[in-house]
């Protein structure tokens, strides 16, 4: 992690880790932790930094040894791949959002 600011009502960068830089475990595969960032998303804007924490925690709790820093980098790609909705710079947790695409209206 990488600190910027320590005061925390400024934006601060939190990671700069992409994810073509990031090596899964064996045990875990992209469609794994794409589950369970998709288990805490909204189509409610939500911070960056909440899915991450949650994310992390359900990780914690099946023992799956991925870090919050590779969880955001997936966060990133999914963005980039048209996957989610972002608002804000994604390295900053605490100063960005993301949500489910919008579903398109029916007419």
């Amino acid at each position: 992690m990488i600190a910027v600011s320590e005061d925390e009502d400024e934006p601060r960068v939190c990671s700069t880790l992409r994810w073509k830089d990031v090596s899964l475990p064996q045990s875990v595969t992209e469609a794994d932790l794409d589950e369970l960032i998709f288990a805490e998303l909204r189509q409610r804007w939500l911070k960056t930094a909440r899915i991450v924490g949650s994310t992390l925690e359900l990780c914690k709790a099946r023992s799956i040894p991925i870090n919050a820093e590779v969880i955001a980098a997936r966060i990133q790609a999914l963005v980039e791949a048209g996957k989610l909705e972002a608002a804000g710079n994604l390295s900053m947790w605490r100063h960005s959002e993301v949500r489910l695409k919008a579903r398109a209206k029916s007419p």
